[in-house]
């Protein structure tokens, strides 16, 4: 019997989020391309092998504070990018990143002919 995979459990919200992402060896500077409860896709120079293990630090937009990510598994890599799974974050981490991603559906909703971007409004 073979086990049964679930692709994209969540929606995904265009972004361009300034992050950085830090490995057993090194810190390094990157961009969030797109941003789900579960995952996200980064953009970032060197990428990373898959399988790697990671803590994330998300920028948003109109938000002072960061979302932090406590660990993450890099699950493919295509160039310069990157897709990272969540794996754990703080239960306050969790909360802001659901907020956030609610208040980019709830204005496409309103606005459906809006592309899912956020803005700094």
């Amino acid at each position: 019997m073979n086990p049964v995979s679930t692709r994209r459990m969540y929606r995904r919200i265009l972004a361009d989020h300034p992050s950085c992402y830090l490995t057993s060896q090194s810190l390094r500077h990157s961009v969030v391309r797109d941003i789900s409860l579960n995952g996200f896709r980064m953009e970032g120079l060197p990428t990373l092998p898959r399988h790697t293990m990671v803590m994330v630090r998300i920028w948003l937009p109109d938000r002072k504070e960061t979302i932090d990510i406590d660990r993450a598994v890099v699950r493919w890599v295509r160039e310069h990018e990157f897709g990272v799974q969540i794996i754990a974050l703080s239960n306050e981490a969790d909360c802001r990143l659901a907020a956030y991603i609610e208040r980019i559906l709830l204005r496409h909703t309103r606005m459906p002919w809006r592309e899912l971007v956020p803005t700094n409004d």
